[in-house]
């Protein structure tokens, strides 16, 4: 008999989920790990910050662990054609941020930001008896890697990919009226309406692609049945509302001063194409920093790693194995 209740003391099959969105998600998932190769196992973690964390983990269980944290509207199974470059050795754990993937979706409506981005963070490493893992966060997920290593020292190395949260309060467009309540409402609703897997691949090619010719079609059904899990969208959408004021992105987006003296070994992997920010914003932010690293890929957008080619993987294994 299913319950809203998973168990955390095992891997997961789509049959286990209670929703049958929730079903149709999971079977996209496990389609698109079986498209990549990878033999990653789907679980759960039940946390009093956020609710149920569902998380992806593959990889040698001794292996070095790496943690992998996605962008603002991107779940973690977008990482799952970067684990084959990183499985043979590490220890990866792809969390789903609430509000995305198989995670809870609570509000985002009067938190405190800068705890609630990483205290369910904090409690995943704890049970998976993680210390320090190499962190790689991308967008949003590089600002929750940057919180994990300024206030709790939970970083041992630290790539960013793709323009990282905390360097610029500069934001583009769409996610400057995505701060204002009621605009961003009438934003998502625009923004669903038609085909699922053909709003997944304009959206991708609005903000993260350059070339999408390395995406398969179980890429974007999974997009769409995400789209499709109940509560995600408003979320998501508090989500967006908690991060600026109408248009200005909330002063935790610029953590410059801060990561000027962080002295973890880290890397940034950026393309010159990045919706967000230009290359030259990242490398001034590395300039400064003690012990940092900037690449930048001619051609690549926002989610390196999803462009044609290996060279986003590549630079993130050389770095992971240094």
């Amino acid at each position: 008999m299913r319950t809203d209740v998973l168990p955390d003391d095992r891997p997961l099959s789509p049959d286990d989920w209670p929703d049958p969105a929730e079903q149709r998600y999971a079977e996209r998932q496990a389609r698109l790990a079986d498209r990549y190769d990878v033999d990653a196992e789907s679980r759960v973690l039940h946390t009093d910050a956020a609710g149920r964390i569902h998380y992806l983990a593959a990889g040698e269980p001794d292996g070095e662990p790496v943690l992998l944290l996605h962008g603002v509207s991107l779940p973690a199974a977008t990482w799952l054609p970067l684990l084959p470059h990183l499985t043979d050795e590490y220890r990866v754990y792809a969390p789903d941020r609430p509000g995305l993937g198989l995670s809870a979706a609570p509000s985002y409506r009067d938190r405190d930001l800068r705890s609630f981005l990483v205290t369910y963070l904090l409690d995943l490493l704890d049970d998976r008896g993680v210390d320090s893992p190499h962190v790689v966060g991308n967008s949003h997920g590089g600002l929750q890697a940057f919180l994990l290593a300024l206030d709790h020292d939970r970083v041992d190395r630290l790539a960013l990919v793709g323009a990282p949260g905390g360097v610029s309060r500069d934001l583009p467009l769409l996610f400057r009226l995505l701060t204002v309540r009621g605009v961003n409402r009438a934003l998502f609703w625009l923004l669903s309406r038609g085909d699922p897997v053909e709003n997944a691949r304009q959206s991708m090619a609005r903000v993260n692609v350059v070339d999408d010719g390395a995406l398969p079609e179980a890429f974007y059904e999974l997009l769409a049945a995400g789209a499709r899990l109940p509560g995600r969208e408003a979320s998501q959408r508090s989500l967006a509302t908690a991060q600026g004021s109408f248009g200005r992105a909330h002063p935790l987006f610029d953590l410059r001063d801060e990561l000027y003296g962080l002295d973890r070994p880290t890397r940034f992997v950026w393309g010159t194409e990045d919706s967000f920010w230009p290359p030259a914003v990242g490398r001034q932010v590395a300039e400064r920093m003690p012990d940092a690293g900037f690449h930048e890929l001619p051609g690549h957008g926002h989610t390196p790693w999803l462009e044609p080619g290996d060279e986003a993987a590549a630079l993130v294994r050389l770095f992971l194995d240094e």
